[in-house]
């Protein structure tokens, strides 16, 4: 018995030929394709605390290394940290009276302090002798990296390296195409020089480079090595004094050894990121900008575009034998589809197009740091081995468009026809067949594949003068998963 929530018993096969359940697919509508994870090209809109909620550009979430200043996670447990208040009451004052004067006592009032408490583990910023804040969010004490300077003289080493081999490759291929007439570069049209290209791109100056790397200095390696304490093999082991290596692994600037050592890590900055089709270059999810919202401004799932195929029930597989299967088929769009099943070699041949490269002379010039290289999308044969076949009506189904008002409709129609079920608002429930072949081994996996043919209304406004239409005829192919082949 298969269940209506498992999706993995039903996997589409991508325009690339992978295997993935549609919850997991897209779907452009430009290309009229089916994409997946690897078919799309992931971009970073913005960066916000998932705690606070603060929105914050590139350029600053860059310099703070992509970490919030307000909040903290604990480095014992890994779990959000939690800011406690508490009253601190100031010290008394008082005066002796040998030293002349009667005996006076100065009171204050008691003060609010902060500190920084996991409700999970229970350890609190006290245990490592944090003293706490007059403030509720920020003014924490970090920690600088005493290998701070070294790290950042490494970067600015790897970064003038890589800049002057970008700048050698960009002259020989200069020098190698230059052709009267013919400008590989719009420097070489205007006549802009390398130093004003890259002051215009933001980049460093040749010169700036060359210090850098003459000023280089490389670590040299030392056979010294820091002698074991003499105790090392005799003292007793407290492994509740000891961290354990993903708590190391957390501060990776300090590696604490103690738990006495560990500190507040500030909490990583998640991303809002918005997905485009390689080959069209056209968006497939974009989010709203603001943190907390969890709407999308386009939002190209597979499953609001592609007829959704769920497996109600089945008999155990047999080789040599046909066992029944029903199916739910369901019309997630607002316009009637109507669907035919095919085998998956009735499907015409796959189509290999190469998108058009948009040339972009004036970024390529003044940004060195750009690949304009083209993506050439190719269609693959999928690869998957079935051990059974699905007999195929030669019937045109009709499902009707989604309502979601006849959700709440509990009568379905029952029909006659040997094939359909059942029908209710945008589902039907189908009849099929699964034939095993004899020389099938028992306890191999049981798989079948079946194309589904069906229609589809675009609706993008089609540009001017152009030659799209608003219906298609659209194919997909679904590997459905039957278990195990019963030997009896």
């Amino acid at each position: 018995m298969a269940y209506l929530t498992q999706p993995d018993y039903i996997k589409y096969i991508c325009s690339c030929g992978q295997l993935k359940p549609i919850t997991s697919l897209y779907f452009c509508r430009h290309c009229l394709k089916i994409r997946c994870g690897f078919c799309i090209c992931h971009e970073v809109d913005s960066h916000y605390c998932a705690n606070c909620l603060e929105n914050m550009p590139s350029s600053e979430a860059r310099l703070k290394k992509n970490r919030c200043s307000s909040c903290f996670d604990c480095p014992s447990c890994f779990h959000t940290l939690s800011t406690r208040a508490t009253m601190a009451q100031p010290r008394q004052v008082v005066q002796d009276p040998a030293a002349g004067g009667d005996a006076k006592v100065e009171s204050k009032q008691p003060k609010k302090m902060y500190y920084l408490s996991c409700f999970n583990c229970r350890w609190t910023s006290r245990d490592v002798g944090i003293p706490d804040q007059p403030v509720a969010s920020g003014g924490w004490p970090e920690r600088t990296n005493p290998f701070a300077a070294r790290v950042n003289q490494l970067l600015d080493y790897y970064k003038a390296i890589a800049l002057q081999e970008k700048q050698e490759k960009i002259e020989r291929e200069r020098k190698k195409f230059n052709i009267r007439g013919k400008y590989i570069t719009l420097t070489d049209k205007t006549g802009l020089t390398g130093a004003m290209a890259r002051n215009i791109a933001g980049l460093p100056s040749s010169d700036s480079s060359s210090s850098a790397i003459a000023s280089f200095v490389p670590s040299q390696a030392s056979a010294e090595v820091e002698e074991l304490p003499e105790d090392f093999y005799t003292k007793e082991v407290n492994l509740n004094q000891i961290t354990s290596m993903p708590q190391r692994l957390a501060s990776p600037e300090w590696q604490p050894s103690s738990v006495s050592r560990l500190h507040p890590l500030a909490k990583l900055l998640s991303v809002k990121r918005s997905q485009r089709c390689r080959v069209c270059d056209h968006n497939l999810t974009k989010p709203e900008y603001n943190p907390g919202s969890i709407k999308f401004k386009i939002e190209l799932l597979a499953y609001y575009h592609v007829p959704e195929v769920k497996v109600i029930s089945q008999e155990p597989v047999r080789a040599g034998h046909k066992s029944a299967l029903l199916l739910k088929l369901s019309n997630p769009t607002g316009h009637e589809m109507t669907v035919q099943l095919l085998q998956p070699e009735d499907l015409p041949p796959p189509e290999e197009t190469e998108p058009k490269s948009i040339e972009k002379s004036l970024e390529r010039s003044l940004n060195l740091d750009k690949d304009t290289s083209s993506y050439k999308a190719i269609e693959r044969p999928p690869r998957y081995s079935v051990t059974s076949r699905v007999t195929s009506p030669g019937v045109t189904l009709t499902v009707a468009q989604r309502d979601d008002a006849a959700e709440y409709d509990d009568d379905a129609q029952h029909d006659t026809n040997d094939i359909i079920m059942w029908r209710k608002s945008n589902k039907l429930a189908l009849r099929l067949e699964v034939d095993t072949p004899a020389e099938v081994q028992g306890g191999v996996p049981a798989s079948a594949a079946i194309c589904l043919q069906y229609s589809y209304r675009n609706t993008v406004p089609p540009a001017a003068h152009s030659a799209l239409h608003r219906d298609h005829t659209l194919y997909t192919t679904v590997l459905i998963d039957l278990g195990t082949v019963s030997s009896n």
